[in-house]
């Protein structure tokens, strides 16, 4: 797939963007870079996404528009779905982490709206979702690339929740 055919990933709005915005934009863009496959479900996607970190009240809306995902700052009352919870249980359930079911059950991330749009909450839920390629050691080279940016994703959640904090 050429770099023009891929789904573009958009950071909207005034200001600087969150850490949460940041996070999951990188993470979007390296996997539709690396995943042919990630571009072609982000295609098939239409809806937004509102995600609210409790550290400091941070909450982004992420809008898949087909040939585009738009994140920008501030939970949209109008969101197809709605998530909110601590960084680190947003960013398994993100990734699609074992954990993050859990986690929902439990109370720890508030899920709304998915009953009403499951075909939207399973697409994005399968867009979003670590590549099956990463979940194994010594899955090739990219490995390693893929370790590094989560750790930088980690350090910028970390950043993020230290700064509203103390804020």
């Amino acid at each position: 797939m050429q770099p023009d055919d891929r789904v573009k990933v958009i950071l909207a709005g005034p200001g600087e963007p969150s850490g949460l915005a940041t996070m999951l934009s990188q993470y979007f863009e390296q996997n539709i870079r690396d995943f042919s496959r990630k571009s072609d479900q982000a295609r098939r996607i239409r809806g937004k996404l509102a995600v609210e970190a409790v550290e400091g009240d941070v909450a982004i809306t992420i809008h898949f528009k087909g040939d585009e995902i738009e994140i920008r700052a501030g939970a949209d009352g109008d969101a197809d779905m709605f998530v909110r919870g601590g960084i680190f249980s947003i960013t398994e359930l993100a990734t699609g982490a074992p954990g993050a079911a859990r986690k929902i059950l439990g109370g720890e991330l508030k899920v709304r709206s998915a009953w009403k749009h499951p075909i939207f909450a399973l697409r994005a839920a399968g867009f979003m979702s670590l590549p099956a390629e990463m979940r194994v050691e010594g899955a090739g080279v990219k490995t390693l690339e893929w370790k590094l940016a989560a750790a930088a994703c980690g350090a910028v959640a970390l950043g993020a929740a230290a700064y509203f904090l103390v804020r």
